[in-house]
Formats: structure tokens, sequence, C-alpha cells
């Protein structure tokens, strides 16, 4: 008698002790290793004798559904996920529903009906754009306009810098270069920059004619200013912050150190230019600004392109 009576005042107060014994229950156990090793025939069946106990998990009409689809029993599958729909499902549960949703309608040549699922998947934050890429299910529409165009919805929700405004100002510099001192023919080294992190971030690879000045820098926006700040290493270390993309141009400001140990203020400034180069300009100054040093002046062409008309 005691022992049900702390048992039942613990279950009023710390109700997560009953969730958390029926999710170590040998039946739970049982179900979901069968379903994680795709052992659907008899998954769907653990599941189903778990959901006649409790009509309240989502996440196991969820499996229970999927396990019906994966053995080409549609209609109850199709059962199981507007069932889970019903149990209060958050976003991540919801997402997953609706995208399996979407395989069965269009599996089924329901086109519209997998559209909006595969909507809905995506309002609840779905991200797996390389399921609509390679699953058979999708066979049928994939070709089809509004297909294309809820795919990069997705992608969108997967890499989100990649429909920013702000994240796309510095693509003007990814690509393959050969730079050069500008207005000249000398080559002073060559880039690759890159676009990574989903977009977030562009990094640079420089390969200088001087060996010692190789390097490597990481351009992002920094989320304290709001503002480009670009970290570089090779031959030393130095931030460029401040960064805007104004007037066809992305500007940096920077404070270093000169040789005679006196501080200066930079200007780094990337220009997009007209012609499809990219001219790299730094300099400094010792009196805050009223004179100025250019400490180098670079013309990145691209790789396979002319230099003739520089």
């Amino acid at each position: 008698m005691f022992k049900a009576l702390t048992f039942f005042v613990l279950a009023i107060f710390t109700p997560g002790i009953i969730l958390t014994a029926i999710a170590q229950s040998p039946q739970v156990k049982t179900a979901d290793s069968l379903y994680l090793a795709g052992d659907y025939a008899h998954a769907r069946i653990a599941y189903k004798n778990l959901v006649n106990d409790t009509s309240k998990n989502g996440i196991w009409w969820n499996r229970m559904a999927f396990s019906y689809y994966n053995t080409g029993d549609y209609e109850t599958a199709l059962m199981g996920y507007h069932k889970a729909l019903t149990l209060k499902a958050g976003p991540p549960l919801k997402a997953s529903i609706y995208s399996r949703m979407a395989r069965l309608n269009a599996l089924q040549n329901k086109p519209e009906l997998a559209y909006a699922s595969i909507d809905s998947a995506r309002a609840n934050g779905y991200v797996q754009f390389t399921e609509l890429d390679n699953l058979k299910d999708f066979d049928r529409i994939r070709s089809t306009p509004r297909f294309k165009e809820l795919r990069t919805a997705v992608f969108n929700n997967a890499y989100p810098c990649m429909v920013n405004k702000q994240a796309r100002e510095f693509d003007f510099w990814v690509g393959e270069w050969k730079v050069y001192v500008t207005g000249t023919k000398i080559v002073a080294g060559h880039s690759v920059i890159q676009r990574i992190a989903g977009g977030c971030a562009i990094l640079e690879n420089w390969t200088s004619s001087n060996a010692a000045n190789n390097g490597k820098s990481i351009n992002f926006i920094d989320p304290v200013t709001g503002k480009w700040k670009q970290s570089w290493a090779g031959g030393g270390v130095q931030e460029f912050v401040n960064g805007e993309y104004k007037d066809g141009a992305m500007r940096f400001t920077f404070e270093t150190t000169g040789p005679q140990n006196q501080k200066l203020i930079g200007r780094f400034i990337f220009y997009n230019q007209s012609d499809g180069t990219v001219k790299q300009f730094n300099e400094t100054s010792a009196d805050n600004g009223k004179t100025w040093t250019t400490s180098y002046d670079f013309t990145y062409v691209r790789v396979g392109e002319s230099k003739d008309d520089l």
C-alpha cells in the first residue's frame, strides 16, 4: 500500500516519471529497435500495440505510419500521419510528418496534395532538400515548376544565408583568380575564393608569388556590429572590420602597427569593377587620416579570362 501511494504522489508532482517509465519499457525498446533496423513489417505491429494503449504519442503514430508506408499499406499510413498531427506535435515532428505525407501523395499521383504537404513541412522547418532531390517517390513531380519552387524554399530553410541580401554582397569576389599588380603584367599571386558555411562566410585561399605571404582569410557578417569582418592569417594575423558594401565596393577599416611601432589606421577596399575584375586596394595612415600611403594595389582577373585590357 505504501509503495502504491508513493508512486501515486510522485506521479502527480513529477509526471515525467511516468513518461520515462513508458519510454524505457521493453515494448518501446522493441518497437524502436525494429524501426531503426528497418524491420518495418514487425515495427508496425509493435507500434500498433503501443498506440492501442495510448493515443497521445505522436512519435509512435508517425513511426507506425512510416512502417505501414514501407510495407505498402498507404491508406493506414496516411491515417497514422493524420492522427499524429492531432496530438499537438511540435514543429520538428510536424516537419517529419508532412514530408512523409508528401511522399505518399506524390507516389499516388496526387501532386497538389504533395505540394501542400511539402509546403507545410517547409513552414515547420523542414530542411531535407536532398530527399526532394533523390527519393523516387517524387519522380513524377520533380520536373514541375511548383516542385522546383518548393525545393528552392526548402533549400533556403537549410541555408538561410543564401537568401540574405547582405550576406550576398561579397559574392563578386567568389571565384578563381590570377592576381596582378594593378597597371602591370606582374603576377602577385593566385587566389581561390569560396562561399562556405551555407553561404554565411567567404573563404580566401591566397598563394603569393612570394611564398612567405601565403595565407587565408574568412569573411563574414559580425553578429555584434552587423557589418562585414575579415580575419586574415598568413605571415601574421590581421582583422579588417566595419565592412560595408557601398558605391560598388566592399570597404573595411583596420588598425595596425608600423615598422617604427607607430599606430597606423588603414582602409582596405575591394572594388567590384564593371569588366568583371576586382581591384583590391590597401592603404595606411600614420597621421590619423591626413595623408595616406598605399600598401598594395592588386587587380584580380578570373582564371581563363584575358589580361590584355588591364
